[in-house]
């Protein structure tokens, strides 16, 4: 098979999968079918060899022929949009995270200070005296501990030392009324 009999078989091809199927004999195609924009690439191509035309309209043409004759074409059409749909649709994130990366250069001088350099080393004493610390607070909560149980002893203890000193009160005063009973009228 000679190749420009392949190509034209390509291109057919081409054509019906892009919904362009030759319904017109070679001599009588559409405008808009891939062989005769293939033609119309190629006589640009020529024409911008020969200086009739500028060369950067036919290497546009030449790019767009390119796309249009790619046999994925659709699909990637089809892909390129699903890509910029997400795209559109990730905008928000896409800008909260620009903003997080803003912030995080904006912080870089402070993350790169000597201080926040040497915390993995002082990690292990932070660590030591964290432990240092729930020691010394477990000793002062037993230390409270003890306090409340000692204050709940001694407010027992005062409330029975009350109680035996009203009854000693209430004892001496029955004393002292058998032993001065006490005056009618002045008289006894």
């Amino acid at each position: 098979m000679d190749p420009i009999a392949i190509l034209q078989n390509r291109i057919e091809q081409l054509e019906a999968k892009l919904g362009l199927a030759l319904n017109n004999p070679a001599d009588g195609q559409k405008d808009d079918s891939a062989t005769i924009n293939l033609l119309n690439a190629a006589q640009s191509i020529n024409n911008a060899t020969a200086g009739h035309e500028k060369l950067s309209d036919s290497m546009q043409r030449a790019t767009e022929l390119n796309n249009y004759t790619d046999p994925n074409f659709v699909e990637n059409m089809q892909q390129n949009n699903m890509n910029m749909q997400e795209v559109v649709a990730g905008e928000p994130v896409i800008k909260h995270h620009c903003h997080c990366m803003h912030r995080c250069r904006q912080a870089a001088p402070v993350l790169e200070s000597e201080a926040i350099q040497q915390v993995p080393e002082l990690q292990d004493s932070v660590n030591k005296m964290h432990a240092a610390a729930a020691e010394v607070k477990a000793e002062a909560d037993a230390v409270s501990h003890g306090i409340q149980e000692l204050a709940e002893t001694c407010g027992t203890a005062a409330s029975n030392a009350s109680e035996q000193l009203a009854e000693v009160a209430q004892k001496v005063e029955q004393v002292e009324t058998k032993l001065f009973p006490k005056r009618r009228n002045g008289l006894d």
